[in-house]
């Protein structure tokens, strides 16, 4: 069954909150040129902007985040007890290694 589509705030195609990004995807649109119209309409507007901002506020404020991120650390998770880095794969140990001096006659300029 086809996954339902949901207008979402983006949180790949995004410059401020994910807003028109969000609509560019749902849409299948350019998030650029969407971006470009809104700030064209918005500064067309008598009130020089102000009102196509509060526009933007206001949606992003009542627009749900996209929850279907893939599972990677974010700065959240530094505070939610998460995992602060990826997982390393299993790291190599070396036995019956012994360490010996190597002496470098150019670095004391012998």
């Amino acid at each position: 069954m086809a996954e339902k589509k949901r207008l979402v705030r983006s949180r790949t195609n995004r410059l401020v909150g994910g807003v028109l990004g969000g609509f560019a995807d749902y849409f299948g649109w350019n998030a650029n040129l969407l971006r470009l119209i809104y700030v064209l309409v918005s500064l067309a507007i008598p009130t020089h902007g102000v009102l196509g901002l509060l526009v933007y506020v206001v949606v992003m404020t009542f627009m749900p985040l996209d929850d279907s991120r893939p599972n990677t650390p974010n700065f959240r998770d530094l505070f939610r007890g998460g995992p602060a880095s990826p997982q390393e794969p299993d790291r190599k140990v070396i036995h019956d290694v012994t360490e010996q001096d190597v002496k470098d006659h150019h670095k004391d300029g012998e």
